[in-house]
């Protein structure tokens, strides 16, 4: 305890012996080791959680919320508790173990309740566990389909008796309350249900299944009608002919795009195709000339000492008779059948046969007529389509528009960074906060350096200024001693220069005028030796 409080001690004598802005300093560092800590410890151990079951039963929820809190997994509830989210990294591996421990949540039971009967049930008891049966699993594969989240599906199923008919025997009826993904079904996704049900259901016609969605509204009565059916056949005959227009496009430009040039062509083909199926029989006789030919002939006689006469013609007639005179009675009868030659063909056209193709084609530029006419014979002979069925220009592309229509590059990407960043931004916002926090503290370091190394500098010029002063105040004195007296000189020896050149002046001028003016110089002479 001594020593803690020893330890304390000096902390506090140590931050009590800092400045003002070394403590400033240090409150800024440990406020930003902080922050950075904090940041980074919330990004590494945040949970990204995901939906691991949805709309649950309330008790197959407390089982899983049970199983999860016993594993120590973290877990969020939502929507009243009837959906669970966990760690997304874990929802496949714990749906694993779910599905190997037997509690993967199923809200219908199928033909696994017969594994769980007992040896007690009666016919009764088996029958309606039967029916369960076969609405759970149809539930279970309705429920799988993409359009349908979940499906309630009620089955009536008559009872068999000996005693009854097949032809009079009661029908099946199914009632089905579907939960759909998207805002509309189709009618032949309801038709699918409808004719899925009715194959799983013995004696279930397709009229007698009701199916509503969960908003209540009737989605079974177009079952059964042909304009639905006649509707979904025209657009997939229309998708056969789009999907063959545009295979006979691709063969024109890859056969005349390296001639021509890619960018240098439009090609456009239009194709019409029909899909009736037809089924003919042709019936010919005798389609080789070979005539009649006996097939059978029989030949009766009756009675002695007849006398018969051949009757002469056609072969074809038939039941000839000939009688004649004789002592007893008698008779005659000869019957020739004929069989002619019969060549029967049948044939059977099938749907999708090709009744008209034409194609347009547009060249960037201009084309001569050897031009035009040679690339007519090449996609005559491409999509094998009549020459007259083929139509080809040569008209100079417009580029103005086209620049305007075009789509701006990197569109995708910028629609991807938008979304990265919507879904990322309170990250975004917690970097670039970070940094600007950090910027921030670095320039105030940078200033409260920049002052504390002033203050050290203006700090030892105060310290060595008494020393340095009084040796400067002795050596500039003595300076400007040293300087006084040398000016002092040098102003005593010009004033002597200045005198001597004055008098060497004087002197040569009297010189000068005393060898011009003898008598004046000398009468000069005697005036100043009279004044002395």
């Amino acid at each position: 305890m001594d020593n803690i409080k020893q330890a304390w001690g000096k902390v506090q004598g140590g931050w009590q012996a800092l400045d003002k802005s070394k403590k400033t300093q240090l409150v800024m560092i440990l406020i930003a080791i902080v922050l950075v800590v904090g940041g980074l410890t919330y990004i590494t151990k945040k949970v990204d959680y995901s939906v691991l079951f949805s709309e649950m039963e309330a008790s197959d929820a407390g089982l899983i919320v049970d199983d999860l809190e016993a594993q120590g997994v973290a877990y969020k509830l939502e929507d009243n508790g009837t959906t669970i989210l966990i760690d997304s990294s874990l929802v496949d591996k714990y749906r694993i173990e779910l599905a190997m421990n037997d509690m993967v949540p199923e809200n219908s039971i199928g033909f696994e309740i017969f594994d769980t009967s007992s040896m007690m049930a009666t016919d009764e008891d088996r029958n309606i566990m039967y029916q369960r049966a076969v609405s759970g699993e149809l539930e279970r594969a309705i429920s799988t389909l993409d359009t349908v989240k979940s499906a309630k599906v009620i089955l009536s199923m008559p009872e068999d008796s000996v005693f009854v008919d097949q032809e009079n025997r009661a029908e099946a009826s199914a009632s089905v309350v579907i939960t759909p993904r998207k805002a509309d079904i189709s009618p032949a996704e309801v038709q699918g249900i409808a004719s899925l049900m009715a194959g799983a259901v013995d004696n279930l016609p397709q009229e007698n299944i009701k199916i509503v969605d969960n908003n209540g509204n009737l989605l079974s009565s177009a079952i059964g009608d042909e304009s639905i059916n006649s509707a979904t056949l025209k657009n997939q005959y229309r998708d056969i002919e789009a999907s063959y227009e545009k295979d006979m496009e691709q063969k024109l430009i890859e056969t005349l795009g390296p001639i021509y040039g890619m960018n240098n062509l439009t090609v456009s083909v239009s194709v019409a195709m029909n899909f009736d199926a037809v089924e003919e029989e042709a019936v010919q006789y005798d389609a080789y000339g070979n005539g009649p030919v006996v097939r059978s002939e029989s030949v009766q006689a009756n009675g002695s000492n007849m006398t018969t006469e051949e009757t002469g013609g056609n072969d074809n007639i038939s039941n000839v008779i000939v009688e004649g005179e004789a002592e007893d009675g008698s008779s005659y009868n000869r019957t020739v059948n004929n069989e002619i030659d019969t060549t029967t063909t049948h044939t059977i056209k099938a749907p999708g046969t090709v009744t008209s193709l034409s194609a347009s084609i547009v060249y960037n530029g201009n084309l001569n007529l050897d031009q035009s006419a040679q690339i007519g014979e090449i996609a005559q002979m491409t999509i094998g389509a009549d020459q007259d069925s083929i139509v080809i220009q040569g008209i100079p592309f417009a580029t103005d528009d086209a620049n305007e229509d075009a789509p701006i590059i990197g569109s995708d990407f910028q629609e991807e960074l938008i979304k990265a960043f919507k879904n990322n931004w309170p990250y975004a916002a917690g970097g670039i906060g970070l940094i600007i926090l950090l910027t921030l503290m670095m320039r105030i370091l940078k200033k409260r350096r920049a002052a504390d190394d002033e203050f050290d500098d203006l700090y030892d010029e105060v310290e060595e200024e008494p020393i340095q002063s009084v040796v400067k105040d002795d050596i500039q004195a003595a300076l400007a001693r040293k300087a006084a007296q040398q000016a002092a000189e040098k102003e005593e020896a010009d004033l002597k220069l200045q005198l001597n050149k004055t008098m060497s002046e004087k002197e040569n001028k009297v010189k000068t005028m005393a060898e011009q003016n003898p008598e004046m110089a000398a009468d000069l002479i005697k005036i100043w030796m009279k004044e002395e």
